[in-house]
């Protein structure tokens, strides 16, 4: 499951916060992680078809996996189904460090993720 909650600073850059839960659970045993990052992106405005891009740090944990900070690029669009109302999908490339010296050696060990849903402006 995952939720994003943002805002908007400009027509364009927008601020996040996303939280991703997974939970698996298989012949009596279970096992639970989670993904907490901070975003921000630039959004270009095609009227209803908004591209965007950008980046995302957080940290990723759980039980059966190693608690870890994460850091990401990010990309996709959304496309506006009404004035308030968009779909949406996005790919983040994310790779994950436990100290600012293992930023640039864990670069080529990323993982991608892949987002598709519906949000809501209020």
């Amino acid at each position: 499951m995952a939720t994003s909650i943002g805002y908007f600073l400009t027509d364009n850059f927008e601020i996040a916060l996303r939280q991703d839960v997974t939970f698996s659970g298989f012949s009596g045993s279970s096992s639970w992680s989670g993904s907490t990052r901070g975003a921000i992106d630039y959004h270009f405005s095609l009227n209803r078809f908004r591209p965007f891009v950008g980046a995302n740090f957080g940290g990723f944990y759980g039980n059966g996996v190693q608690d870890t900070l994460s850091a990401g690029l990010e990309g996709g669009a959304k496309f506006y189904v009404k004035p308030k109302t968009f779909i949406f999908a996005m790919m983040e490339y994310q790779w994950l460090f436990n100290s600012g010296n293992d930023v640039a050696n864990n670069f080529d060990d990323g993982r991608f993720l892949y987002s598709f849903g519906i949000g809501f402006h209020f």
